[in-house]
């Protein structure tokens, strides 16, 4: 007569693994909650703020990403010291809060994926928008210019070019600029000229800057985004593997 089997004995989880978990679970949840706190008062037409929600998910995705590592390492602590039985099939596996984690850790992989051509997206709308103002403030800048020269040449053309310099009316850079139309005709045509070429130097150099600062931040964040998805991803299906 065979003995009856006895159950098998469910350890005490090792104080390690439990610290292991809770301090996962809080990582976890403080990454939650600063990043839900994006989203009390959300602005989805607005692409600034869109840039802050995926910048604030890929900058601090390391924080969950401890947590989950923190969690599987104390599942896997508690496992060797036998004090968790495995699944053996009688129960669904998403009656175990274990299959939530690394799901919520493969979802997070698969935004980081997901991210990164939303954040190409979006860094390209604001650089062009930084880009559109830059040229509309040189436009502009060029306007003032002709509308200067313009106004200088009238007043010369009143023939009381002498009266004009010797005036107090007048700002002394505009007499100044007079008695330089004075001693040579073409002055103001080549100053003028010197101030455009500025304003488009000015213009060339902001529209550079704008365009290399998003091709930094586009790779610096693209490349985060990716190796957190692999760090998520690998975790998570990981676990969901061992739960089989």
């Amino acid at each position: 007569m065979t003995p009856p089997k006895t159950p098998p004995v469910k350890r005490p989880t090792p104080l390690a693994a439990q610290f292991l978990k809770l301090v996962g679970v809080i990582l976890l949840l403080t990454f939650l909650v600063d990043w839900a706190a994006l989203f009390v008062s959300p602005q989805f037409s607005n692409s600034q703020w869109q840039l802050t929600v995926v910048n604030q998910f890929i900058d601090r995705g390391v924080t969950p990403l401890i947590g989950f590592a923190l969690i599987y390492t104390g599942f896997w602590i508690q496992s060797v010291a036998g004090s968790g039985l495995k699944n053996d099939g009688g129960d669904a596996a998403w009656k175990d809060w274990r299959f939530w984690v690394f799901v919520l850790s493969s979802l997070m992989g698969l935004l980081c994926l997901l991210g990164i051509p939303f954040y190409i997206s979006i860094t390209g709308q604001i650089t062009d928008q930084a880009i559109a103002q830059v040229n509309q403030e040189a436009a502009q800048a060029e306007i003032r210019v002709d509308q200067e020269q313009q106004q200088i040449k009238m007043l010369a053309s009143t023939g009381q070019l002498e009266q004009l310099i010797g005036s107090e009316q007048l700002p002394p850079e505009q007499r100044a600029i007079l008695q330089q139309l004075k001693d040579d005709p073409q002055a103001l045509d080549k100053q003028a000229g010197q101030a455009r070429e500025q304003i488009r130097d000015r213009q060339k150099e902001a529209v550079d800057q704008a365009q290399n600062e998003a091709l930094t931040n586009r790779l610096r964040s693209g490349l985060r985004a990716f190796l957190l998805a692999i760090g998520f991803i690998t975790i998570g299906w990981s676990g969901l593997k061992e739960q089989r």
